[in-house]
């Protein structure tokens, strides 16, 4: 009879624009309960972003021997 309740959809959003995506959720020992009873822990979250294409070497200019 429990349930749980997370809300990423605010950070995921707020960091979705610069490319970031979810790709972990690492549930941590830390369980924490307050007044009412409830029960919260702490998650590590992973996000990544693809790598960007890196910009081609400028063509070394050619150097005139004389």
């Amino acid at each position: 009879g429990v349930e749980v309740q997370t809300d990423y959809v605010p950070l995921l959003n707020s960091l979705a624009v610069y490319g970031w995506q979810l790709t972990c959720v690492l549930p941590t020992p830390i369980v924490k309960t307050n007044r009412e009873g409830n029960l919260s822990t702490k998650q590590i979250v992973f996000l990544q972003r693809p790598s960007l294409p890196q910009k081609a070497k400028k063509k070394e200019s050619k150097v005139n021997l004389e």
